[in-house]
């Protein structure tokens, strides 16, 4: 219950501040457009931090990723002229089978195998990503097909010229009508499209992981027929030269049965790699050591953002803090009167630190609803993500209050320090 003594002095304190609305709600806009900042910033903040959740966690926290890396070509190589040479680096078979028998706690290791490919529709092609995947691949990455079927086990033995396409690869091609059936070129093979997979796609971070398209025109064919029908080489050239690159495996997905492990488990790889790759044509990506980097990284930032926003709060703080020293000066008979009648020292203190903090308490709320405005016009016009959360209003609000009441220290014990006889005989 609040006291007597309490309810007089907010009582008090409300007259003073509704006696001059105009002053008061002028010195009330430093803290209304400083709350709105800091929720906004933060907002983004939160925003971009589960953008980056979202985007990290459909890698797997519980995977580690190997992707073969192409070397500098030295400035010698190259086939100067007729004929052609044959570029071999990145993953092999070999490193696979290690993987699968000599280090312990692994759950999988899926063998992915990448093509630039010419896709065709009778004189229309695009270059697309043709991936060479198990049928575990789609569940591993959450990969859903919105028409038709994915990739089976009996594609895999059945050596099946079938594939799962991206619905942007379809519409570059011109293909609009059901493609499920539809006998789709690739280079100078008949594959049959089974399946389109859904809008979602990779982004960000997770598109340059998995070499994803960011043009959305990756086709997914079963692994064991591109093994054995076309092999892992690919040629390319013009006007009598030309030039093979050969890569077993572009990339290896482990995946690691206990979550502790993760980051022991990808030590060992590394060890095992670096022994039979002294040349590094591979990069080691873990999801979960990149999701904890970014994260201290974006942790960073907000408190960046926070700061940056304050100013706007200080700034109002010093408005408070001016206009309070003001009104000491203008109520110095007041504050005689009240000491005359018996009114101690922390009673004056009292009186200005309620008005200053009820300043701060009414902009933080109207901060509040001008943060979620700001939010929403700034997803609208830059259509970037924000979230506002519980611990942004909160932080704002403590930041709005404790603002009040340190501006309105100095205010008060100056007002307190007035002599009591003076301040009687102030005109």
């Amino acid at each position: 219950m609040i006291s007597r003594k309490k309810k007089e002095l907010l009582r008090m304190g409300l007259q003073s501040l509704l006696g001059y609305p105009m002053r008061t709600v002028l010195t009330m806009l430093g803290v209304v457009f400083g709350v709105g900042s800091v929720i906004a910033m933060l907002a983004l903040g939160a925003g971009a931090e589960r953008e980056l959740l979202q985007e990290i966690g459909r890698l797997g926290i519980q995977n580690i990723i190997i992707n073969s890396v192409e070397p500098e070509k030295p400035e010698n190589n190259s086939s100067g002229g007729r004929g052609g040479w044959i570029n071999y680096y990145g993953l092999k078979f070999k490193d696979h089978r290690q993987i699968l028998e000599t280090i312990p706690g692994i759950e999988r290791a899926l063998p992915v195998h990448l093509s630039k490919k010419k896709a065709w529709n009778g004189s229309r092609w695009v270059e697309s990503n043709l991936f060479a995947v198990e049928p575990v691949y789609f569940e591993v990455f959450g990969l859903e097909v919105a028409t038709g079927r994915a990739l089976t086990s009996q594609d895999e033995e059945d050596l099946a010229r079938v594939c799962v396409v991206r619905s942007g690869l379809l519409q570059e091609l011109g293909i609009y009508e059901d493609p499920i059936g539809y006998l789709l070129t690739i280079e100078d093979q008949k594959f049959t499209i089974v399946g389109v997979l859904s809008e979602d796609r990779f982004q960000g971070y997770a598109q340059k992981a998995l070499v994803a398209d960011a043009r959305s025109s990756e086709i997914y064919v079963p692994y064991q027929t591109v093994l054995k029908r076309q092999g892992t080489r690919s040629f390319s050239g013009s006007a009598g030269s030309w030039e093979a690159t050969d890569v077993e495996l572009n990339q290896i997905v482990v995946e690691v049965e206990d979550l502790d492990q993760v980051i022991l488990t990808s030590r060992t790889i590394e060890n095992l790699l670096s022994r039979n790759h002294p040349e590094k044509d591979y990069e080691m990506i873990v999801p979960l050591e990149v999701l904890a980097q970014r994260r201290k990284t974006q942790q960073v930032f907000n408190i960046a953002l926070v700061a940056i926003a304050s100013i706007s709060l200080l700034v109002g703080g010093i408005g408070i803090a001016n206009i309070m020293l003001a009104t000491v000066t203008e109520r110095t008979r007041e504050i005689g009167v009240r000491r005359a009648l018996g009114a101690q020292r922390r009673h004056i203190i009292a009186q200005f630190l309620t008005e200053t903090t009820t300043i701060s308490i009414l902009g933080g709320v109207l901060g509040i609803f001008l943060g979620f405005g700001l939010v929403q016009i700034l997803v609208v016009f830059t259509g970037w993500t924000a979230v506002i959360t519980p611990s942004s209003i909160l932080v704002a609000l403590t930041i709005s209050v404790a603002v009040g009441i340190s501006s309105g220290i100095y205010p008060a014990r100056r007002a307190a320090a007035l002599d009591p006889i003076s301040a009687l005989r102030h005109q």
